[in-house]
């Protein structure tokens, strides 16, 4: 939280809000309390949490952003700034940050600690820190919710001991129905991926055969029995559970019954439709007008559910007419590859044609490469840039958002990090960070991130650039051009308009004499002669040279 403003400041805001929220409290005209006030930050939350149970949750986060002044002395400040951030899809690290300021402030009025804990919980098992999110959890009371959280947090990490802590919540909590989804999706994936070596759970009837055939661990097979035993109850309160189980009932007649007693009284719930067509409960053409369909409310499609689809269907009509949908769709395509229920990557097209990807590989809400298309065509991206760990003593191995432009992909025309352009020439430097696949050979490309591309660093840049731009650090309103040979400096030069009133020369990468125009006159006038004593420095900071002179020197008309 940046801004710092007075206490009269947010006495002018709180009144604003007043005119636009009738949730918003009163305060008398000559109220200025001093910052950190404890009664005040009160009245703030309340108007707060009051904003969000209304549903002005953009409004809320506007004035929790600002409410810096309070976060000292109240934690729900910065519990319902986290709850804000977190509702309008802000990166992760910044919500995280916010409940551990309010766990370190630990002065509670609206809500406690615990709710605190079980949200970080929740962020940390996103972005697959699962051990601090179990050392989290150990420090709130057992409940549902705990025991979810743990069970999402070992499903990946530990599946003996997912098994075993499922069994108890089971047992602890037998009519809550979040654990008996993450037990479903759970069993649903180690087959997916090839990682249950146990038997087959049923044997299946040759007009069964669309349905996969499921390999149990022994303990798996006793959790679903007593799933499938709850099931009825179950229902009431999670109908969805109905076609989630459905894949997994010996009897094929009451599996159908099931999704059809579900389609009759929900609207249909789009991972839901292999199943309803595997079991013949709707035909081919309707799956594709419903998988279809979905995307037009709300215009993103899950790569799994397309995948899943295609590979139930049998007619050669029914694939044309897939291909067809696909190659003119307009809306997101995402895909979670580890089947975490995060996505890492995601992918909006217009008519078929991509417009804009993104790509989280950390899932932190800070997506790593973010590429905008023009006509389908990659031309510029946002690129991660990893910090640099070996670089030399008192600079900072700094991490940053490159803004890359490729003049035709991969070859790059330009990138600028931190107000530095990196220029190569052209056609001459690649950085393909991603491949393109066709999806079922409907024309619509997806791009991937490809795992043997090397990640852009500071290095790989200045390595590969013909020279090097930035605002001159001696001349106001001035540029310097570095030119590199293989990422060794060789001379220096600096611009103010189109006249060149610097040129440093150097050798080996160290500069040694700068010629300098000080009085713009388009002559030099002025020499300074670099000191000979350098220090070390790695290879990505040698452009970056310091300016010790030795002496000077004037130059004679």
């Amino acid at each position: 939280m940046k801004h710092t403003g007075s206490a009269g400041y947010y006495f002018n805001f709180l009144l604003v809000f007043f005119l636009i929220s009738a949730a918003s409290p009163v305060y008398p005209l000559d109220e200025t309390p001093e910052r950190g006030d404890a009664a005040m930050a009160e009245r703030y939350a309340q108007w707060a949490k009051n904003a969000i149970d209304s549903g002005s949750w953009g409004e809320a986060l506007a004035g929790l952003e600002r409410a810096s002044d309070f976060a000292n002395v109240s934690s729900d400040i910065s519990y319902l700034l986290a709850l804000a951030r977190s509702h309008e899809n802000k990166n992760r690290l910044s919500v995280l940050e916010a409940l551990e300021m309010s766990l370190v402030v630990n002065r509670w009025s609206l809500y406690g600690s615990e709710d605190a804990r079980l949200m970080k919980a929740e962020n940390l098992i996103a972005i697959r820190a699962y051990t601090q999110a179990l050392a989290e959890l150990s420090r709130v009371r057992k409940s549902p919710m705990e025991a979810e959280l743990t069970l999402k947090a070992l499903v990946f990490y530990r599946p003996n001991e997912f098994r075993s802590y499922m069994t108890e919540t089971l047992d602890r909590y037998p009519r809550d129905t979040g654990p008996v989804r993450i037990f479903l999706e759970f069993i649903k994936n180690e087959n997916a991926v090839g990682r249950n070596p146990g038997d087959p759970r049923y044997d299946l009837e040759p007009e069964f055969h669309q349905l996969p055939v499921f390999l149990f661990h022994s303990v798996d097979i006793e959790i679903l029995e007593l799933v499938i035993h709850r099931l009825p109850v179950l229902l009431l309160k999670d109908p969805d559970l109905a076609w989630m189980a459905a894949p997994f009932l010996r009897d094929r007649d009451e599996a159908k019954r099931l999704v059809m007693a579900y389609r009759a009284v929900n609207k249909p719930a789009p991972a839901s439709l292999p199943i309803a067509l595997a079991l013949g409960i709707i035909d081919e053409e309707i799956a594709l007008e419903e998988l279809f369909g979905f995307s037009d409310e709300k215009a993103v499609l899950d790569m799994a559910l397309l995948s899943d689809i295609w590979t139930l269907l049998r007619r050669n009509e029914s694939r044309a007419l897939f291909s067809r949908n696909l190659s003119v769709y307009t809306g997101v395509i995402k895909e979670d590859a580890d089947k975490d229920g995060v996505f890492e990557s995601s992918v909006e097209y217009n008519r078929g044609i991509l417009r804009l990807h993104t790509y989280d590989a950390d899932q932190d809400g800070i997506p790593e490469l973010t590429v905008y298309y023009e006509a389908g065509d990659p031309v510029r991206a946002r690129v991660y840039i990893p910090p640099d760990g070996n670089r030399g003593v008192g600079l900072p191995a700094e991490s940053g958002m490159a803004i890359l432009q490729w003049e035709r992909y991969p070859a790059v025309l330009e990138a600028e990090l931190d107000g530095i352009r990196y220029i190569p020439r052209p056609l001459d430097f690649h950085f393909s960070p991603f491949g393109f696949t066709e999806l079922w050979g409907s024309g619509l490309l997806f791009p991937r991130r490809d795992p043997l591309s090397p990640s852009l660093t500071r290095r790989v840049l200045v390595s590969s650039v013909l020279h090097i731009e930035r605002p001159s650090l001696e001349f106001a309103g001035g540029k310097e051009v570095v030119e590199l040979s293989q990422g060794i400096p060789v001379r220096a030069m600096e611009y103010v308009g189109d006249l060149m009133v610097s040129e440093t020369e150097f050798l080996r990468g160290r500069p040694q004499l700068q010629r300098l125009d000080l009085d713009f006159n388009g002559r030099f006038d002025t020499v300074r002669f670099f000191k000979r004593g350098y220090r070390w420095m790695e290879l990505e900071d040698l452009w970056n040279y310091d300016r010790d002179f030795d002496y000077t020197v004037a130059i004679e008309e």
